[in-house]
Formats: C-alpha cells, structure tokens, sequence
C-alpha cells in the first residue's frame, strides 16, 4: 500500500467521520483514522472498505480495531488495525478530517505519505519526502547488493565486518544463558 493521507478523528465509538471522508475522498489517499487507541472502536469494516476501494481508496491505517475481516481479506483493500472487534459504531458526531492524528505513536498530517506491507506501516512526512525517497532509494541498492553476495556464497560475517566475533559467539551465548537459568 502506497498514498497520500487523508487524516480522520473519530469520536471514540462514532465511525461518521469516516464515511464522510470515503464519500468524498480522492482515489490514491490512504485513510488514516485516530479512533481513541483502543480496541473497543470499529471504525472501519467490510461496507467501508468496499465503499473505499469503488472509489479507488488504497488503503486504511488505524488506531482502532476493525471488524468483517474475512470479508475485510476478500475485498482486499490493504488494512492495518490495531486488532480485530465484532463491536459497532455509532454514526452521531461528524469527526474532524484533514487535521494532524496521531495512530501508533506517529504525527500524521494530511498529504504524508503511508507506505505499508507484511511488516508494517511507515509515515514519510511530506516535507521531507523527496529527501527520504532518495536515501530508501540508496539504502534498497545497498542492500541488492548485499543479497548478490549472499547469493553467490559469501559468509555474512565478512559482509558485515564482524568476523572477529564469528569464533566466539556460540560460547559466550552458552555462558550467559546459562547463568540467566541460574
């Protein structure tokens, strides 16, 4: 998954907000929804989700849990909750969309750019997009290269420049496990 945020804060319980912002969103944004960190909230299910993926939607980030998620699978929008509820919402407080949220400990202002896959979620602030775009960039050839060495039979040790410790290792990993079992 790969947009631009489109910010939403819930009312903890009230899902409104989200359908609004689905409603009149922009395809290629990521819903990235502040609803009160906690699991007792469901702002986001199956009828969101397709809602968002007709209107070309790639994705939602929240703080809240969601619900439907085999549904949630099938329609395959990418979704990254902080846990899975069988509780509702209610739709009665309109939210604040566009302001700045906080979701998993991270500042997310509109217009960042959400960047998520198997391993996680990563918030790359506009402003410093294009500077961080160019050092992933750099980082990925780094490590391509680093994976052909592996790939043609190179000890990781020597790529990494920790030979000295190759030797020693297993027995000072023996030694404290060891005493940590004491």
């Amino acid at each position: 998954m790969v947009g631009t945020a489109l910010t939403i804060k819930c009312l903890v319980g009230d899902a409104s907000a989200v359908m609004k912002a689905i409603d009149n969103d922009l395809p290629g944004n990521v819903r990235v929804i502040d609803a009160g960190g906690t699991n007792f909230t469901t702002p986001f299910g199956s009828m969101s989700a397709t809602a968002a993926k007709l209107r070309g939607i790639d994705g939602c980030v929240t703080n809240g849990a969601v619900r439907d998620y085999d549904e949630l699978v099938e329609i395959g929008l990418p979704v990254f909750a902080a846990g899975v509820s069988i509780r509702g919402n209610v739709k009665n407080h309109q939210g604040w969309i566009g302001i700045d949220v906080t979701v998993g400990g991270v500042i997310v202002q509109s217009e960042d750019i959400v960047v998520g896959d198997s391993d996680g979620v990563v918030v790359v602030p506009a402003k410093s997009a294009e500077q961080i775009c160019s050092k992933a960039s750099k980082q990925q050839e780094k490590e391509r290269q680093i994976m052909q060495r592996i790939l043609s039979g190179e000890r990781l040790t020597k790529i990494f420049g920790i030979e000295k410790y190759a030797t020693h290792y297993h027995i000072k990993l023996f030694i404290v496990l060891f005493n940590n079992n004491l």
